[in-house]
C-alpha cells in the first residue's frame, strides 16, 4: 500500500478514480460523540490478484489465526453492546466495559507494554478506536493460549 500525497487544492480523495482500479482512502478516527480524534495517511493501493477461496481455502495457521479473530471479533462486540443507547445492560456488564474503556483511555497517554512496536515511532502502538484496540488484546490473549 503506498502512502499518497495530493497537492493544493487537493486535500483527500477516497474510492477508485482511475481506470486500472486503483483505491484511494484516508481513515478517519472518531470517539463516542463523532469528534475526530485522529486521521491515518492518504493511501493508495491495487488488487492485482485476489484470492479465490473456493479453490484455495484457509488451511493451519492461517485457519487458526481466523479463528482466534472471529473469536476476539464476537467477544468485541458483545462488551460493546452495553454502550449501546436502547441496552439495559447488567452491572458486570457495564463493570467489563467500564475497565475496557478505563485501559482503552489509559493507553492513549502511553501506549500498553504488550502493544506491539509502531514502525513509524518506534513505541508501543495506541489504537484510536476502542473496539479495535479491545479486538487486538482480545486476539493478543487468545494467541498466548
Amino acid at each position: 500500500m503506498a502512502k499518497t500525497v495530493f497537492n493544493d487544492p487537493i486535500r483527500e480523495m477516497h474510492g477508485t478514480y482511475t481506470s486500472d482500479g486503483t483505491i484511494l482512502r484516508r481513515k478517519t478516527f472518531r470517539d463516542s460523540n463523532g469528534r475526530i480524534k485522529g486521521q491515518g495517511v492518504n493511501e493508495a493501493y491495487k488488487i492485482i490478484n485476489p484470492r479465490d477461496w473456493e479453490k484455495k481455502p484457509a488451511k493451519g495457521k492461517e485457519l487458526e489465526h481466523q479463528l482466534h479473530f472471529r473469536q476476539a471479533c464476537a467477544e468485541t462486540k458483545r462488551i460493546l453492546l452495553a454502550a449501546k443507547p436502547d441496552a439495559t445492560p447488567t452491572e458486570e456488564e457495564l463493570a467489563t466495559l467500564r475497565y475496557w474503556q478505563d485501559r482503552f483511555n489509559a493507553q492513549l497517554k502511553k501506549g500498553e507494554p504488550e502493544a506491539p512496536i509502531d514502525p513509524e515511532t518506534h513505541k508501543h502502538k495506541i489504537y484510536l478506536r476502542l473496539d479495535a484496540f479491545i479486538r487486538t488484546c482480545l486476539l493478543r490473549q487468545l494467541k498466548q493460549n
